[in-house]
Formats: C-alpha cells, structure tokens, sequence
C-alpha cells in the first residue's frame, strides 16, 4: 500500500510535511526516493564529515541524490586550542596549522564535486570556518554567555574573537584546485562571526568555478593596516581576468579593520591598482553590483587615465553603494570629537563621485536604478544620499548641509536619464531632514490606504 501512490503524488505530500521527512523515508523505496527530494535540498555539512558526504553522494550514481542539492553550507573547522590560549593572540604556528586546515578542506571539497555533472540548474555553495574553541562556536548559549561576561571582565585572561582577529585564512602552497562546474552561487562569510578569510583565497576559489554566476561575500581589509599585501581586495587586477565570463551578480561587504578611535574614508586610495579601479574593470561584464562598507571612488565608473576610451556597462542594471561608517562610530574613542569623525566624508570628493557615476550612467544602457548612501553614524549631521530610477525618470540628492551638489553632476545625470528614454527627467537636491519627512509622510500614507481598503474589504466580505 506504501508504495502505490505515484512518486509525483508522494513529493507533493512531503512539500508539506519537511520537518518530518526521516522516518518517512525509511517506510520504502519509493517513499525514500520522494524524501530526498527535499531532505537533501538544503545541506549542511562541516570538513570533518566530507568522507560521509563523498558516500551519500557516489560518482556511481550520478542522477540520484545529486539532482536534488540546491544549497551546500561548507564549515571547515580548524583546530581547538586550549583554555590557557584563550588569553593570547594566535602566533605564526597557529596560522599555519589554521590555514593547512583551510587549504585542506577546500582541496578536498572541490575534488569530490568536481566529478559531479554540469547541471542546468542553480546550485549555490556557502564557505565559512570556525574552530570548536571559538567562544562563539559554543553550542550551549549559557556557557557562551558566561564566557562572553568573563571576557568582558578579565580581557586580558578571555580575549574571545580578539584572539583571531589578525588571522587571516589562506590557501597555502602550490595547490591546483580541481574546477567545479555544477556550482552558479558562491557565499564566503570571511569575517563578523566566523573566521576571516583572506580576499586571495576568496578569488583563487572564484577562478575555479567557470559557470559562477553570483558572488557574495562578507570579507575584512586586512591591507589598511599595512600588514599581508596579498589579502587586499586591491590586488583584484592581478585575478580579475580569470575570474568567470559568466559572472553577473556582485555583492561585497568589506570590513574595514581598524583600532579604537580611528577612522575611516569611503574613498579608496587613488591610484592605477586602487580598489575602485579594480571594480570598475570586474563591474562591466555585470548585471547587479551590491557594495556595503566598500570604500571606493571615482575610478570605480570613470578612471582618470581611461587612455581616451569611453567605459561601457551594457548589461548593468542595479548597482548600490552602500556606506554608514556604523564600525567606527561603535567604537570610536570617547574623546573624538563629531567634526573630527565628519572629517572622512568630504563634500568635495562625494560630488566628483556623483558626477562620474552620472557619466558612466551615460554609457549603461539597461540601468534601471543606483543608489549611494554614505553616513556616519555617530554624527547624524553627516550624510550624502543620492537615488535613480530610470522607470521614473527621477534623480534625487538628499543632503545634509556639510555637502553639495555641483551643476555640472545635476547635468551629467540629466544626460544619463534622457538616454535611458526620459525626455523630461525630475532632477531634486532637498535637505536630508526634509527627505525624511517627505518619506515618513508617504509610508503613513500608503499604511493609511492600506488599512482603509483592508477596512472595506471586510465589511464587503461580512
């Protein structure tokens, strides 16, 4: 009776019942084979287990299991260290005990997928690392807490994720990563609550995955302090050209790391292998571009040594620029002042951004919307916001006064939206405080609406 209903019929039924799809495949074949469908869509694994998933997953049955796999979660663990070192910052001999680790885990990961197929279809691989003695690692949320609590009481015996915070993970030695075809979407979690993970070792695994479509990933600046000229994302020039044709989505969230009481600019520094002029060569075979906390400039859409050639984006159609400054204003100094901290956003060089971005819009064809948000936090006087929606034909600045906007950036924006089809586009420059208003006002007013229709389709379903 089990095995009567029809495979289609069986995943049906399971699509509602997720949580509780184990025992049911251990009922029959078929029932197993209508589970894996969805026990085996979402999968986390850690570098420990990577023997365990090469078995689940064998090259003799290249249309089973495999097919189903749309979300890999790759932990790699590095090696415990002991309470005592809680109270001391990793040395040389952990690092590289940390990245021969790394280097093995990712080694062995992509030669066991790549014997799978190239599949027609999305398959997204997410990367982070974490040692089991890493206080935040810790399965038990009170022993967690407590250690945190002592961490904040005796730092000099507990220094919790201080410990590792100048540690970056790396590949190590002439390794020759295997390609991996049936990956499209990579996600690193190199920094926050995981362990670094050095910019390099990100763009090495990039160059192994030729159908990539979608990166994503959350990193640290390591070269802001001078240290490690390989972790910078300044280096992309060099491994830019190998990363995949097909590439079309970008997300990058680069950390700066920093010390108490520093600050820092969202201006990258200028230069022919400055950051933003690496993204602006990566950014033009792209269709999305998402970048938080990335300092850039204006080489990013038009460089000052362009050899007389104008840029071309043409398959660009979202880009974002997003930058608050929220780390250094959690813990900036007591004794810095608001003007002090203001001092890295700059009137001058935020309109020369404007006024490039406008330019290159000239020459992106499919753009239907950019955004940049610049902020400090911690001086709420500070801020730069500038919005483009192509559909609309709208182009809007909303500024607060440290910060101007030049005519000649109004018209290069002027320009971009007509040759996106607006004969007539609607160029503002408002205060900050006022743009904030006008926008809470027509929340409430769509919230208003809203209500008052859900009012009315109830009195009409009553």
């Amino acid at each position: 009776m089990a095995g009567s209903l029809p495979l289609e019929t069986l995943q049906e039924i399971f699509s509602y019942q997720t949580g509780q799809l184990v025992s049911c495949a251990c009922v029959c074949r078929q029932w197993q084979m209508a589970a894996e469908r969805f026990t085996f869509a979402d999968l986390h694994i850690s570098s420990a287990e990577l023997e365990d998933f090469r078995q689940i997953f064998p090259v003799s049955n290249p249309a089973g299991r495999r097919f189903h796999l749309r979300s890999l979660h790759f932990k790699v663990i590095i090696p415990k260290y002991s309470i005592a070192a809680r109270g001391q910052y990793e040395n040389q001999e952990d690092c590289d005990s940390n990245n021969n680790a790394f280097t093995r885990a990712i080694t062995s990961l992509f030669e066991i997928l790549s014997s799978w197929p190239e599949y027609d279809r999305y398959m997204s691989l997410q990367i982070y690392a974490r040692s089991p003695s890493d206080w935040q690692a810790e399965p038990d949320w009170t022993i967690r807490r407590a250690r945190f609590e002592r961490g904040r009481a005796f730092p000099e015996e507990e220094l919790l994720q201080r410990r590792y915070q100048d540690s970056y993970l790396q590949l190590t030695g002439k390794i020759a990563l295997p390609d991996v075809k049936c990956i499209t979407s990579l996600e690193v979690m190199g920094c926050d609550n995981f362990r670094n993970i050095a910019p390099g070792a990100v763009s090495e695994i990039v160059v192994h995955l030729p159908r990539l479509q979608t990166v994503t990933a959350t990193l640290r600046d390591k070269a802001r302090n001078g240290t490690g000229i390989g972790d910078s994302i300044g280096n992309f020039p060099r491994v830019a050209a190998r990363w995949p044709s097909s590439l079309r989505h970008l997300r990058l969230r680069y950390e700066p790391r920093q010390r108490y009481g520093e600050d820092y600019s969202p201006h990258s520094t200028p230069g022919p292998s400055s950051r933003s002029l690496a993204l602006h060569q990566m950014t033009q075979q792209l269709e999305s571009v998402d970048l938080t906390e990335t300092s850039i400039g204006p080489d990013l859409f038009w460089p000052v040594h362009a050899n007389h050639t104008s840029p071309f984006w043409p398959n660009l159609i979202k880009l974002t620029i997003m930058y608050s400054n929220d780390y250094a204003s959690r813990h900036h100094s007591p004794n810095l002042t608001d003007g002090q901290l203001r001092t890295a956003l700059k009137g001058k060089d935020l309109d020369e951004l404007s006024l490039a971005a406008g330019l290159a819009a000239q020459h992106m064809p499919r753009l239907e919307s950019m955004e940049m948000d610049f902020s400090l936090s911690s001086a709420r006087t500070a801020h730069y916001y500038f919005i483009y929606s192509a559909t609309l034909g709208e182009i809007t600045w909303a500024v607060t006064s440290q910060f101007y906007v030049s005519k000649k950036a109004q018209q290069a924006w002027d320009v971009a939206a007509r040759r996106h089809g607006n004969s007539q586009p609607y160029v503002e420059v408002c205060d900050m405080d006022t743009y904030s208003s006008d926008s809470d006002l027509l929340v409430r007013k769509y919230v208003g609406e809203f209500s008052l229709a859900a009012v009315l389709l109830g009195m009409c379903v009553g």
